[in-house]
């Protein structure tokens, strides 16, 4: 704990923190304590029960957590503990106080009676007996405070080694203690040997508790140092709301620290450690990835990688393959071997206020580190999924099916080796071309200016997924025998210096991939062809293939300031020997160009007009540094009517009913990357109601790219649909401190505009969907529940008029019992107006409130079945219909007039289903339980079964 209320204070071991008071600049220390690691059994049946639910089943895993691991930590603490490492289901505690060996082992006799409390509270999936496995041992333990971008803590060497030996030796609900701390507690405190350990037999430990260790006091600029780079800003933002989201996870395990302990001590360990840690720092660094956490292993550990945690990025699969291959590599002195896989995940803190982890929890962390441990020493192993999105490639062998824990199936992975180059963007040429008519005659009209000798230079720009690389690929197809030039910018590249230049001018010279004295002799031959005069400036055209070349006189004589510049020249002048044709000089996503790349195109774009070129960039408007070349080309959505046609188009095979054409066209918003996707899913799933995870991850990479601020008032809008008003949305934000003001409206403005004087609107369904998706679970039951509370009383004296609105905030908030009410207010209204799909809607809501809130029995609640069964059959949604009347007719086995009733109308689906023997045997039993009760029912049974035979 801690005398302070420090941002980044939860997130450091106190160890860490007070490092520079005990050995300050130092990469290793020794300190004499006790160490309890705790495994919970049963969470990974529990979690593995829950992955099933999918993403709420990761959030619900985590609230167990805290729950249980809050629990246990209130109680180490109070006996002098601090957390070292958490590890999914692990706990690793250090004691070092005077009388450390009684506090820990007092420590793990009450952690383990906080277990059972805390196990005693139900899950979704029932009550899962969680049971603890501790191993404890005490002497002198081995830290190591390694890196430079960040000091990392980590544990290892004997002392956790034979820690780790005395929790595998114990079963659940054991404690194994060594003999070293067999030793140290009074005699009758252990039982029977048990291994090489001793089991704790003690079930109550008397001795009195030391009381919290404040940590002391360092300044939040001081506490960063151990908090890895880029959880800074999330951290610090203190806007640390748990989310759902797409991530790519990277697991390293390192081997090797007992044999290096032995032969070099532990002063040599620390040196292998800091060079892996600043390995892994600096590729993920490179990389824009998240250093995540270490965590403890047997004769080494674990480090994790992640990207799309805090926040999205380009490329996030690409940039987690590139670090790791960065790392092997590199070649450390430790043996590693890494893992990698993508899904979603659930991230956000686990533990307590005092201290706490920000983690990921989830099937795709789950399975990412299984593949880490099934990959050879040297090794990386990644899933088809990463693969097939990162825009790098890699060579890549396919592995035997792989059997691994958690997975009733054999898992596919693959191992992968060197790059072998950028993968080309994906043409969607599946997709229809409409609605570019215009751009495309434009763009048409301008190389016909260049084959009449007026060069030309063009710029198209517009929002992502708006279609500028499709443009040009469709621009290029219409004139096959024209010659292209394509340089393309690539999101790893942005700050390498004519990164996206090398492979365009390699494939230019006939530059083949191979060992450097081999491509420098290309490249001296191509130059000495194509352009002789050139040949002293060699170096410079090898500084953009990325070759290493001597300089010559001529270019060691240029100031290091003028040498882009002069490269640029030179491009230029062998861009004239080459390109003596009207050709074309393509710069897609320019918004990704390095400096010199941009550099370069300014001056081509300059110079157009002076030879038999067209200059033509693509470049997003959002975010982008792009000075437009010559003419702008813009790019806005597509109309209605041009994106209805493609939908119908594409899915012309299986078509899809005009509503949900209009649904697929609403979604989109005009994108044509949204409509693709959604198309997309729908072929392969034969329904729209999911969003891929590839159309996550882009739009959320853009959402992350808001201030933390106006990012989460974007999220908690989503709650309130795709339009909303503007009033309610100011009170929704209240009670969080957050407002509406000037500066917020100005960065949402991109993705939520006005809708008339008082209402706003996300532009796009896509975008509104996936920031609700992006909140947990129990946010949104909160939100939900503050928004309809907030309806309710704006409407006054009338929140029937609302009842539509107020029937789903309250479902969805877990207020049954007002959702009820509304709900059937709100079907009853609509089926009168006959908007039936309404009407059902609002009646399922009823039926599943009716369910939660003890009405099963009640006779309105077989009403609204049967008033749901009545609307779906006018759907034709007949097997629901059935299910609903079949329900009621249960709920009234005492009402004859009812049973008749219902029979009548099971049979007439049956009709409608040309199932005429099962129909008429429902009529039959409608007559007979109707025999003796004349009236309306009798009538309707008799006419229906004429009307059968």
């Amino acid at each position: 704990m801690t005398n302070r209320t420090g941002v980044f204070d939860p997130y450091v071991p106190r160890i860490a923190s007070e490092w520079d008071l005990v050995a300050p600049g130092e990469l290793w220390q020794s300190v004499d304590g006790s160490l309890v690691f705790v495994d919970i059994s049963g969470f990974t049946n529990l979690s593995e029960k829950l992955a099933r639910r999918g993403r709420i089943g990761a959030e619900e895993l985590t609230a167990v957590l805290n729950r249980v691991f809050g629990n246990m930590l209130n109680v180490a603490y109070e006996r002098g503990g601090s957390l070292l490492k958490f590890g999914g289901d692990a706990l690793l505690l250090l004691f070092d106080g005077p009388d450390h060996a009684h506090q820990a082992a007092g420590a793990a006799v009450d952690m383990r009676t906080a277990l059972r409390e805390s196990a005693k509270i139900p899950t979704s999936v029932g009550k899962i007996p969680l049971r603890m496995s501790v191993g404890v041992h005490t002497g002198c333990v081995d830290f190591f405070l390694v890196g430079d971008l960040h000091r990392e803590l980590i544990i290892t060497g004997p002392t956790i080694s034979t820690t780790n030996e005395m929790e595998g030796t114990a079963e659940a609900n054991e404690i194994v203690v060594s003999t070293a701390m067999k030793d140290a507690l009074p005699a009758g405190y252990t039982g029977e040997p048990k291994g090489s350990g001793w089991i704790l037999r003690k079930r109550s430990i008397s001795h009195s508790e030391s009381g919290p260790v404040l940590r002391d006091p360092i300044t939040d600029g001081e506490m960063e140092r151990f908090v890895p780079v880029a959880l800074r800003p999330h951290l610090r933002s203190g806007l640390r709301e748990s989310e759902h989201r797409v991530a790519t996870v990277g697991f390293l395990k390192y081997k090797g620290i007992d044999a290096l302990m032995e032969a070099g001590g532990p002063r040599r360990v620390g040196e292998a450690l800091d060079e892996l840690v600043k390995i892994v720092q600096r590729e993920a660094e490179t990389e824009g990835v998240t250093f995540l956490a270490t965590d403890v292993d047997a004769d080494g550990g674990k480090i994790i990688l992640v990207a799309g945690v805090p926040g999205s990025q380009e490329d996030d699969e690409g940039r987690v393959l590139r670090a790791a291959r960065g790392i092997l590599d590199a070649g450390p002195e430790l043996p590693i071997r890494i893992g990698v896989n993508r899904g979603h995940v659930f991230s956000g803190d686990v533990g307590t206020g005092y201290r706490s982890t920000y983690t990921i929890m989830g099937d795709t962390v789950n399975l990412a580190a299984r593949l880490m441990a099934a990959a050879d020493p040297g090794s990386l192993y990644a899933s088809p999924g990463v693969i097939d999105l990162s825009t790098t490639m890699f060579r890549a062998e396919a592995l035997e099916p792989l059997f691994v824990k958690g997975k009733e199936k054999p898992v596919q992975a693959f191992e992968l080796f060197e790059d072998i180059g950028t993968r080309p963007p994906e043409s969607r040429h599946e997709l229809p071309f409409m609605g570019r008519d215009s751009q495309l005659e434009t763009l048409a009209a301008a190389m016909a200016a260049v084959e009449q000798g007026s060069g030309q230079s063009m710029t198209i720009t517009g929002d992502t997924g708006m279609g500028k690389t499709r443009l040009l690929q469709e621009s290029r197809s219409r004139r096959p025998g024209a010659p292209w030039f394509t340089v393309r910018g690539e999101p790893h590249g942005k700050d390498i210096a004519y990164f996206a230049l090398r492979d365009p001018l390699r494939s230019l010279l006939g530059i083949e991939r191979g060992s450097q004295s081999d491509m420098i002799a290309a490249l001296r031959e191509a130059v000495s062809t194509h352009a002789p005069d050139l040949a002293p400036f060699a170096p410079l055209l090898a500084d953009v293939a990325q070759l290493e070349m001597d300089d010559t006189p001529e270019t060691s004589d240029i100031e290091p300031r003028f040498r882009p510049g002069r490269t640029a020249d030179v491009l230029v002048e062998l861009f004239e020997s080459v390109f003596d044709v009207p050709t074309v000089l393509a710069f897609d996503d320019a918004h990704w160009l390095d400096e010199a790349s941009l550099g370069l195109l300014r001056k081509l774009g300059g110079t157009a007009q002076d030879h038999p070129w067209m200059v033509v960039a693509a470049a997003r408007t959002e975010g982008s540094e792009v000075e437009p070349v010559g003419v702008e080309l813009p790019l806005e959505p597509l109309g209605p009517e041009d994106a209805r046609a493609i939908v119908m188009e594409s899915t012309r095979s299986t078509p899809l009913r005009p509503a949900e054409v209009d649904n697929v066209v609403a979604r989109s918003g005009g994108n044509p990357l949204f409509l693709s996707e959604i198309i997309k899913v729908i072929r392969e799933t034969g329904r729209a109601s999911d969003l891929p995870d590839s159309l996550d991850s882009v739009v959320s990479s853009q959402i992350d790219q808001l201030p933390p601020l106006t990012k989460q008032v974007m999220r908690y809008s989503s709650v309130l649909g795709r339009s909303f008003e503007r009033k309610v949305l100011e009170e929704l934000l209240a009670p969080e401190g957050l407002e509406l003001d000037q500066a917020t409206r100005r960065d949402l403005a991109r993705y939520i505009e006005p809708d008339g004087p008082d209402r706003l609107r996300f532009r796009h369904a896509v975008v509104h969907g996936i920031a609700y998706q992006g909140l947990s679970y129990h946010r949104r039951q909160q939100l939900h529940t503050r928004a309809g509370e907030v309806m309710e009383r704006l409407a006054g004296d009338d929140p029937d008029s609302l009842a539509e609105f107020l029937a789903t905030h309250f479902s969805e908030g877990g207020e049954h019992e007002k959702a009820w009410r509304y709900a059937v207010v709100a079907g009853d209204r609509a089926r009168s107006r006959y908007s039936m799909t309404e009407a059902a809607t609002q009646y399922q809501i009823a039926v599943n409130a009716s369910r939660r809130i003890g009405r099963g029995s009640d006779s309105s609640s077989a009403r609204i079945l049967e008033s749901l069964g009545d609307v779906c059959e006018t759907l034709g949604r007949y097997e629901e219909a059935e299910r609903s009347f079949r329900e009621a007719r249960n709920l009234l086995r005492d009402d004859v007039d009812a049973q008749g009733r219902l029979m009548s109308k099971l049979g007439l689906l049956r009709e409608k289903a040309g199932k005429l023997s099962a129909a008429l045997r429902w009529f039959r039993r409608g007559l007979n339980v109707v025999a003796d009760q004349p009236g309306t029912t009798e009538s309707i049974v008799e006419l229906s079964l004429a009307y059968a035979g």
